[in-house]
């Protein structure tokens, strides 16, 4: 994004992570860029489609940090650590965005739904490798990886807006446990069928 479009984009995401998408007008981007609200209309649609374009442009910058992760890593097992954790730790990152995100979650849900639907695939797709490859390498005991996957991409789900308000180093210690759950369970005798 260049010029002025850029500066619209920016200006736009500073409101809404202050004040919501809700509680956020075309007149106040307009009004705090310092240019006509014709001029937004003429780079943008709608507040929603920006607000779209910021998620995707998050999440996209998210997929990039963690492939780079997951490259570095060489074992099924290690992969899916590298991904769950980093995953954790950059949804922190947005965490000022992403408390504005919660306050207009029902609200906008089908906007918020169509930015997370290619991440959705993103994420899956990758899990879904992890768990195969370890498998296929003898290193899990998974009868169903399509549906423990799922399961995975669930759970992390449900905890990323919570995690999204902790310290670092409480991300880090609340995802270890995650892990540790995960990748060796929580008994100490396997379950007979």
């Amino acid at each position: 994004m260049k010029g002025t479009r850029d500066l619209i984009f920016r200006v736009a995401k500073k409101l809404f992570a202050r004040n919501g998408l809700t509680d956020t007008t075309m007149d106040d981007v307009a009004k705090e860029a310092h240019i006509g609200k014709g001029t937004i209309y003429h780079y943008f649609d709608s507040k929603e489609q920006i607000y779209c374009l910021i998620i995707e442009q998050d999440m996209d910058e998210i997929k990039k940090e963690l492939e780079k992760l997951v490259a570095a890593e060489s074992t099924p097992d290690k992969k899916l650590a590298a991904y769950i954790m980093g995953r954790m730790k950059f949804m922190s990152r947005f965490s000022g965005f992403y408390q504005m995100f919660r306050k207009d979650y029902i609200d906008y849900y089908g906007y918020i739904r169509k930015a997370y639907e290619k991440y959705r695939d993103f994420e899956m797709g990758n899990i879904t490798q992890f768990i195969k490859e370890g498998v296929e390498k003898n290193l899990f005991r998974i009868e169903d990886p399509d549906f423990a996957a799922f399961v995975i991409v669930q759970a992390i789900k449900g905890m990323e807006y919570q995690l999204a308000l902790e310290t670092p180093v409480e991300v880090e210690r609340k995802v270890g446990i995650m892990l540790k759950i995960f990748l060796t369970g929580i008994t100490n005798k396997a379950i007979a069928n």
